[in-house]
């Protein structure tokens, strides 16, 4: 319980930071033994709040806060992906993103861009993460 609470803590000192001083690095918190309930409680409660990606597999929890220069990386990525799309005529449709969630798996990602191809399904073809900042969960 001790370790909990100290998570906590550790979670409300980090989403509370200033992150205006990071313009290269990404922020991010990794806390285990988080349970399936905490996880959405949490989504429910950063529903509003788009600077944070959350991922969580198998009890391990990751929260980061993208840096201005990986955002820079994702939106050029994706609108080359678009303009792709459109010359190659292939009807797409982008989902930004969105958070895929599976208690079954026991797993939740949001990519930072995701897309599918030729038709809307309920699970993208193509998801699109960059990576920055070493370390991380292997989701």
């Amino acid at each position: 319980m001790l370790n909990f609470v100290a998570g906590l803590q550790q979670l409300e000192k980090f989403i509370n930071e200033d992150s205006l001083g990071s313009i290269d690095g990404d922020k991010i918190l990794i806390m285990g033994d988080i349970s399936w309930h905490i996880y959405e409680q949490l989504l429910e409660d950063l529903q509003d709040n788009y600077c944070w990606r959350v991922t969580f597999l198998e009890g391990c929890l990751e929260i980061m806060s993208p840096s201005r220069r990986h955002e820079f990386i994702k939106s050029n990525i994706g609108r080359l992906l678009e303009v792709y799309f459109e010359e190659s005529r292939i009807r797409f449709y982008g989902l930004g993103s969105t958070t895929f969630r599976s208690q079954a798996t026991v797993r939740g990602i949001e990519p930072d861009e995701c897309y599918c191809l030729f038709s809307n399904k309920d699970i993208p073809d193509l998801a699109i993460e960059v990576v920055i900042t070493s370390g991380g969960i292997n989701a």
